[in-house]
């Protein structure tokens, strides 16, 4: 009878900075999502000259922010936050906008060595400060449904009403692009929200391996303003019952430095769709199965809510 080799290490895991199952989740599920929505025309242009339903100020119109980290006069943004960065996206003929250029006053500046973007926060920032009283415009487009993962929120996070209307309260000033509340803090609706639950169990996969069949549950929740947004949102998760994605790998993106967006914000030279993402760092197989709705409520007016539960099966070492 021989002894089992013992361990002095961990099992399955190199170094304390490596994603592992729940982070992987989260982050491909959002990237899933952000690039599915897109795709059945998940999205809205702000045009310049372009007019709104309602609000003092067009959607294309920048506003200036007050930014301890920057000159004032150099950050500036727009009403809606987490702008499309991705191309190859085409729906009805029609794709999001790129961004190229800023309209400041009767003067179009171009991208190179004068501005950088902020897609998640939705802000052009700009090499050197302008007048805070210039009239800046931009042609870009925004996701409709913006999706969080649970695990990136900041401490504290505040739901903002009403966020397509440009003559808002919750702007300070109508002329002053400086909310109420931090970018990093507003949630603007429709959203949903990724968050790996804490029923999960594993068993064996086959004999002669240590292989793992895993099951973890993952929570979707949906705010929205109205209940259409809410119940088509509901649907559209009830729908990918018994899809399969191929998961990609977090840590090899991140060792190739390939994820598409710098520390900023900002898109990077040669960036890669997820597509891509997927074919060139494929990671492990996820099997969507028992899909159900919870918590479907109204518990004001304008706030309407639900949750979607799934299990994952993962095939893991």
């Amino acid at each position: 009878m021989t002894n089992c080799e013992h361990n002095i290490v961990f099992k399955g895991v190199n170094s304390i900075s490596q994603d592992l199952l729940l982070n992987i989740l989260e982050a491909n599920f959002k990237m899933y999502l952000d690039w599915a929505f897109l795709n059945i025309g998940g999205w809205f242009d702000a045009s310049i000259n372009t007019s709104t339903l309602y609000g003092i100020n067009q959607h294309s119109k920048l506003l200036p922010v007050h930014d301890p980290s920057y000159q004032d006069g150099r950050v500036w943004q727009g009403i809606r936050k987490d702008w499309v960065w991705e191309t190859d996206i085409t729906f009805n003929s029609s794709s999001p906008l790129p961004i190229s250029s800023v309209v400041v006053g009767s003067n179009t500046i171009n991208k190179s060595d004068n501005f950088s973007i902020n897609y998640p926060l939705g802000r052009i920032i700009f090499n050197t400060p302008i007048n805070i009283a210039s009239n800046v415009n931009l042609n870009y487009s925004y996701r409709f449904v913006q999706t969080h993962r649970s695990s990136e929120s900041p401490w504290f996070n505040v739901l903002q009403y009403s966020s397509l209307n440009t003559s808002n309260a919750d702007i300070k000033l109508n002329d002053d692009g400086e909310w109420s509340i931090g970018g990093h803090h507003r949630i603007q609706m429709p959203c949903i929200i990724i968050e790996p639950l804490s029923r999960s169990r594993s068993r064996p996969y086959e004999i002669g391996n240590s292989l793992l069949w895993l099951e973890q549950d993952i929570a979707f929740y949906i705010l929205a303003e109205n209940k259409n947004d809410r119940n088509k949102l509901l649907d559209i998760l009830r729908l990918q019952q018994d899809a399969t994605l191929q998961l990609f790998d977090t840590n090899e993106l991140a060792q190739n430095d390939n994820y598409p967006l710098d520390y900023n914000g900002d898109i990077k030279n040669n960036m890669i769709m997820y597509p891509d993402i997927v074919s060139t760092y494929p990671w492990r197989k996820c099997f969507i199965k028992n899909i159900s709705l919870f918590e479907i409520d109204s518990p004001v007016p304008n706030l309407h809510q639900g949750m979607v539960r799934a299990t994952l099966e993962i095939i893991s070492t």
